[in-house]
């Protein structure tokens, strides 16, 4: 079980911009002001290692609220493809949005959720352990009043 430490920033911030990550399980937090109606997270896959077996999943959930550990969450808002080419997805949760599960896992793709929004969000990338496979990525949060 580990606690959960939210990121503290702006309406806009790059959460990670990494070259040749290893394979491997990473967990962004942040928590989400009260003035936000709606998030966009964007995950630019821009290149993977020579090998073999590359593919990454990206979740955005919500944490048990009590606890506030990563050991439970409370429940998935929204779970990628799972991509397996150079690609750039957006995704997008709240009131208005409609509901899109168009996620692609060879093309750019936008997909959304029409839902309220928790106080707290966590987005998980899982990037799959293939043989040589590392992966390069940016992915941001943009909050929307």
């Amino acid at each position: 079980m580990a606690a959960i430490v939210p990121t503290a920033f702006s309406p806009y911030k790059v959460l990670k911009n990494v070259t040749a990550e290893a394979a491997g399980t990473s967990d962004f937090w942040f928590d989400v002001p009260e003035w936000v109606k709606s998030v966009i997270v964007t995950y630019n896959f821009t290149a993977a290692a020579a090998g073999s077996g590359h593919s990454v999943v990206v979740t955005l959930r919500s944490p048990d609220p009590v606890s506030r550990d990563d050991t439970n969450d409370h429940s998935v808002l929204l779970t990628s493809a799972t991509i397996t080419a150079v690609s750039f997805h957006t995704y997008a949760i709240g009131p208005g949005f409609g509901t899109d599960a168009a996620d692609s896992a060879t093309a750019d793709a936008y997909q959304n959720e029409d839902r309220g929004l928790p106080s707290t969000i966590g987005v998980r990338i899982v990037n799959a352990a293939g043989t040589g496979a590392t992966y390069t990525y940016t992915l941001t949060v943009r909050f929307k009043g």
